[in-house]
């Protein structure tokens, strides 16, 4: 095996099989199939911005055959399929998220795997193995950066995203590991993603994910027909992490992404995400209902709050709190769910965070907004991130100042999502197509017999979205 790590990945690629993914894995991966559709179609809501826009773009890029939009019912060439589910799936921030590598495989790799295996009429065996070796791959380099990417003001999902997709493919299609290896280095010229759109509130930002999956099959393709890329992709001088993260902090242990490939599983690990906004904020809203709780035993209201102190590390920190005075009254949904004021101060009035919290209409709530007023943030010395995503909250409130720690975020391994807990999700997403029978669609989608073909499940899925 070559001491280069994309021959070593592209030989992992060619080698998995369904079989020799243990249970609770393919359990793991079917799970994330099923979470993933469920947020595409939360994203093509034609309440949501992105579902506006995917509309248009099914009218410009659909045809009779290929690979379906989900939430849409419309078909499309499956690399533009992969491409608008990806984008739909990071549309309202509820794609899974490995919390250690900031991979964010369920809107990058998944989105690829299903097209392809759609349009080809692969079986769900297939796509559980090809689902599996993306987030594998996906996820160990994500290891190798840690946070540097997010500290210079990248996205992994658009980064990484492509590697793992074209891992994913590669499995899924059979391609050689000299063809995979081409693909590898062609997705290092494909390489991208700034975060700008996420300090400024533009949409651009979802298209990271879709990007990614985009990109994955692209370059899996171009690799079949004969374009070469380099092997050299990641450790090389001008490659992918020296030219993206250059001058680089500490040194780059790439031994890490290789490691326990094929007996070490990561995928389990995924966190599914329970709210719709950064991760960064999960913790928040739990430890906003626990001082909610303390608040109503002693009978304080929240109107009595006259201080907010939010603690977190960076990067993260500038990312969900910069510039302040638009974090403080955000002024699009999208910047809303990276704001850490506004969905702190939310979850304080209403109790919890959903979907609707993120509509155009509550972004000019004046009660949300003099709490998002109070909210002062700092630097968490004691925080893990990016392991997890802790908070430390204190609300004066009254004579009183109650206090909250939440060391792990919801969906994390410590904190992990039941089934139950996914299929409720799923039902919340796609309850505006689906009605009082979307949590039995999703159940029933999970339930599926590996050995069926993909295809057929999506034909199962009803798709009688509003045009």
């Amino acid at each position: 095996m070559s001491n280069l790590l994309a021959p070593t990945v592209a030989e992992f690629a060619a080698g998995l099989s369904y079989g020799a993914i243990p249970l609770d894995v393919r359990d793991a991966a079917m799970l994330h199939v099923v979470d993933s559709i469920g947020v595409c179609i939360a994203g093509a809501s034609p309440a949501e911005g992105s579902g506006q826009a995917a509309r248009k773009l099914a009218d410009v890029w659909g045809g009779p055959t290929g690979a379906t939009i989900f939430g849409l019912g419309s078909t499309m060439r499956p690399e533009l399929a992969a491409l608008l589910n990806g984008s739909l799936a990071q549309a309202l921030e509820m794609d899974d998220k490995h919390g250690p590598s900031l991979a964010r495989p369920g809107s990058t790799v998944i989105p690829a795997v299903l097209a392809v295996a759609e349009a080809r009429d692969m079986t769900l065996e297939q796509v559980i193995a090809a689902t599996t070796a993306g987030y594998e791959v996906m996820i160990r380099l994500g290891f190798v950066a840690g946070d540097r990417f997010l500290a210079r003001g990248y996205h992994t999902s658009s980064l990484l995203g492509s590697f793992g997709a074209a891992i994913g493919i590669a499995n899924l299609v059979g391609n050689t590991p000299a063809q995979t290896v081409d693909a590898l280095g062609i997705c290092g010229t494909f390489a991208s993603g700034i975060q700008e759109s996420t300090r400024t509130g533009s949409t651009s930002k979802i298209l990271h994910g879709g990007w990614g999956a985009h990109a994955g099959i692209l370059a899996t393709d171009l690799a079949a027909a004969g374009i070469s890329g380099p092997d050299s992709v990641f450790e090389g001088k001008f490659g992918f992490f020296e030219t993206h993260l250059t001058p680089i902090t500490g040194a780059l242990d790439f031994a890490v992404a290789a490691a326990g490939l094929g007996s070490k599983w990561y995928l389990p690990e995924t966190a599914f995400k329970p709210y719709p906004c950064c991760q960064l904020l999960h913790a928040f809203i739990v430890a906003a209902k626990q001082v909610l709780a303390e608040m109503a035993e002693d009978g304080v209201k929240v109107a009595d709050i006259t201080d907010i102190s939010c603690q977190l590390a960076e990067p993260g920190l500038t990312l969900v709190t910069e510039p302040k005075e638009r974090k403080k009254l955000p002024q699009t949904p999208h910047e809303a769910r990276f704001s850490l004021p506004f969905g702190v101060a939310a979850a304080l009035i209403d109790g919890d965070v959903g979907l609707a919290t993120f509509h155009s209409d509550r972004l000019t709530d004046q009660d949300v907004l003099r709490l998002a007023a109070l909210v002062r943030s700092s630097e968490d010395p004691d925080s893990d991130y990016p392991a997890h995503c802790p908070a430390r909250l204190e609300v004066r409130a009254g004579s009183k100042t109650y206090y909250s720690h939440v060391p792990y975020h919801p969906g994390s391994p410590e904190a992990a999502l039941s089934y139950d807990d996914v299929l409720d999700k799923f039902a919340r997403n796609t309850g505006w197509l689906f009605g009082n029978a979307a949590r039995d669609i999703g159940a029933k989608i999970a339930a599926t017999p590996h050995h069926e073909k993909f295809a057929d499940v999506v034909r199962q899925i009803p798709a009688g979205a509003a045009r």
